[in-house]
């Protein structure tokens, strides 16, 4: 046979035997994994050929597992939120994935099958991954970023409008279309792997009643007020006029109905101003002293109630009378007790005398009336603890007006008169009472020129708007001043409970200028442990009537 025909006999059977080579183990290859992937089939970069359905099942768990850690990027209007695919519950879909992949070079045309078979064995197939998404866990990472984006309906209402209820209508709102999101999600996955990024919108969300509904409501509202209401307390009536009814009306959403609901604020606020001349103002607890026993001991005397418009259920009683489409209703005073109740005065801790001292005076002066008048006035000041008490400030200026009558006064040395004239034996009573009670001085000053009826260099005087006697409480409890008076005496006491206890433990004199300084020394000793402070008291006396020092 001549050389060229056995060359061209060559080059014909090669191609063939090959054709029938790769033919043959295309074939032998399928028939050994019947049943299983084919061989060099990989997904998402793990191979996954010629595996049974238990081992599949195993290596798709596994991918799984991996692509749980990809990054989630979901952009909103309101924000973008990054995850990961396990977190927003972006999952293989293992079963659809597992058919996927059996089909993975057993697909296509039969003529090509073989040359993908043998071009797998230099690059894998590669096999597609089917996703599905848990609505739940997607939900519940969304929760956050939905609530930054939500905009509530808003349902139909009612609204005063010109002296007419009219409807409002509703507004649509909007929210994240989760739906859609979990359909991206799964596509992008399926469509270019993960990590994706995905973009999702704003839905409608409609209001849940029709326009209608709050058109009919206005109306009924504007026929259940067209004529005026009375209403009645005892004996006293008020007319409410058809517009002022309507102030009182809006709507509110119960179950699935629009109904009226009542403005309670502007019920009672109206009704204040109709039957305010019917209120009544409470009064404070206040102190009594019980002199019946061995010592005087302060009791608590309960104060009163008052009354105010109106009870608590008036407005839900004329509520009621409206929609009811009656004219005349009846509602009930309020009761008000004070702040300042029983149990107020009784937490004060005034419970015993601590201080008292007593003066004496001529009967039937002129100057007696406005120390009687002045005792009256501070009769149950309480001096809460730490706070000052300051006899200027509470009484104010001394005047006809308030009860003073014009009596001898000392003005810059001199003996004259005025009005208020005598109450600094008051001043000095008090000063006294505070001293063996232990309690401090804010402000005092002695009369310019000793008289004799006040104990030497511890005394004080009053006047307009200086000098003013302040005492301060420096003790835990509340104490409590209790003036009194005879003809020719006035004694003040101070109850409280008794922490501490004064006394003078001396007294000494120095020149100024031309007058005396006297310095007394008080010793004060606290009852809980002994414990003892010295501190003094001063005054500074003229020698004579219009001797300056």
């Amino acid at each position: 046979m001549p050389r060229a025909r056995t060359l061209g006999l060559v080059a014909a059977i090669v191609p063939a035997v090959l054709l029938a080579l790769v033919i043959g183990g295309w074939a032998l290859d399928t028939t050994v994994h019947a049943g299983q992937t084919m061989r060099n089939v990989e997904l998402e970069g793990h191979a996954v050929g010629g595996l049974a359905d238990a081992e599949l099942f195993d290596a798709l768990a596994q991918v799984d597992e991996d692509l749980a850690d990809a990054v989630v990027t979901v952009k909103t209007p309101a924000g973008d939120l990054e995850s990961t695919a396990g977190e927003v519950g972006l999952v293989l879909d293992q079963t659809a994935t597992r058919l996927t992949l059996r089909n993975v070079g057993r697909d296509g045309a039969m003529a090509s099958r073989p040359a993908r078979w043998l071009g797998s064995m230099l690059d894998p197939l590669e096999g597609h991954a089917d996703f599905t998404i848990s609505s739940g866990t997607l939900a519940a990472a969304m929760e956050q970023i939905v609530a930054e984006n939500k905009q509530e309906p808003v349902e139909p209402s009612i609204e005063l409008v010109d002296g007419e209820l009219a409807a409002v209508p509703g507004v649509a709102g909007a929210t994240l279309d989760l739906a859609e999101l979990a359909r991206r999600l799964e596509a992008a996955a399926e469509t270019g792997g993960l990590p994706v990024t995905v973009e999702v919108g704003l839905v409608e969300v409609l209001p849940d009643l029709d326009d209608e509904v709050a058109v009919q409501l206005a109306s009924e509202a504007n026929a259940l007020t067209a004529e005026p209401l009375v209403v009645r307390i005892g004996d006293e009536t008020r007319e409410v006029t058809t517009g002022q009814q309507r102030t009182w009306l809006a709507s509110e959403l119960t179950g699935e109905r629009l109904v009226l609901s009542p403005i309670d604020d502007a019920i009672e606020t109206d009704l204040e101003e109709l039957f305010g001349d019917l209120e009544a103002m409470p009064t404070p607890a206040t102190f009594d002293i019980d002199r019946s026993g061995e010592a005087p001991v302060p009791v608590v005397l309960d104060g009163t109630a008052g009354q105010r418009c109106c009870a608590e259920d008036a407005a839900s009683i004329v509520f009621d009378a409206l929609i009811a489409d009656e004219h005349e209703v009846a509602v009930g005073l309020g009761e008000v007790q004070h702040e300042n109740d029983r149990a107020w005065a009784e937490g004060l801790g005034i419970k015993e005398l601590v201080g008292s001292f007593t003066t004496n005076h001529g009967c039937c002066e002129g100057r007696v009336q406005n120390i009687h008048r002045i005792a009256d006035l501070t009769r149950g000041v309480i001096i809460p603890p730490g706070e000052v008490f300051s006899v200027n400030d509470f009484v104010g200026r001394r005047t006809t007006a308030n009860g003073f009558v014009s009596a001898g006064v000392i003005k810059n040395g001199v003996f004259d008169e005025d009005v208020g004239g005598g109450i600094s034996q008051y001043a000095t009573t008090l000063f006294n009472a505070a001293f063996f009670a232990g309690l401090d001085f804010d402000a005092y000053q002695s009369h310019s020129i000793y008289i004799s009826r006040y104990p030497y260099g511890r005394e004080a005087t009053l006047s307009f708007p200086a000098p003013d006697l302040q005492v301060r409480n420096s003790t835990e409890h509340a104490v409590l001043l209790w003036p009194t008076y005879t003809d020719t005496s006035i004694t003040i006491e101070l109850y409280s409970t008794k922490t501490v206890v004064g006394e003078q433990t001396g007294q000494s004199e120095a020149p100024s200028g031309r007058c005396t300084r006297v310095t007394t020394e008080r010793t004060r000793t606290w009852v809980a442990d002994g414990r003892t402070e010295v501190d003094t008291v001063h005054a500074v006396y003229r020698p004579a009537e219009g001797v300056n020092c």
